[in-house]
């Protein structure tokens, strides 16, 4: 899965450089929507009231 993203990079870095700018910033955001997800159900699990 990973080669197939690393291939579409590079096709698409060669046809247009703000494509893969775009690219870049979609694939962080989800990764970032993923660990934040993540945190926040680490909190609640550990989340003690006194």
């Amino acid at each position: 899965m990973y080669v197939s993203l690393l291939r579409l990079y590079v096709e698409v870095s060669q046809q247009s450089p703000l494509l893969y700018l775009g690219l870049i910033v979609l694939l962080m955001a989800s990764w970032s929507l993923i660990v934040s997800a993540m945190i926040d159900i680490v909190i609640k699990t550990f989340d003690v009231t006194e």
